[in-house]
């Protein structure tokens, strides 16, 4: 991500990139950073990520949540360890969240992101 994860930017540029990928289909492939030569489709490059997104909620294979961090209540407490927060944006390198945690406006954003893709 390079940087903090703010759900509106990432939401836009992921709506963008469906309808680009509406519009062009497969025609239309983007070069990848990093000077592999490698391209994606919009839509490929989109599905990434909303998957990115989704990911930072989802229980990864050692059954953290990205989220939550180090928080070891959050992440072990069989009381705590199924509270989502909707936090105003997120760590960059580990997907901790960061700042107010109540922000349901734009990070609940995650529901459609997961109606759209994971149907």
């Amino acid at each position: 991500w390079r940087g903090p994860i703010w759900f509106p930017t990432t939401f836009m540029m992921i709506e963008s990139l469906r309808k680009l990928a509406k519009a062009y289909g497969d025609e239309l492939r983007i070069a990848g950073d990093g000077g592999s030569g490698e391209e994606s489709t919009p839509g490929e490059i989109a599905g990434a990520l909303a998957n990115g997104l989704i990911r930072l909620f989802t229980r990864n294979s050692a059954g953290r949540r990205p989220i939550h961090g180090g928080c070891t209540k959050f992440q072990e407490d069989p009381h705590w360890r199924d509270l989502l927060l909707f936090y105003e944006h997120f760590h960059g390198d580990d997907g901790r969240g960061l700042g107010a945690s109540h922000q349901t406006g734009w990070t609940g954003l995650v529901a459609n992101v997961i109606d759209e893709w994971r149907r």
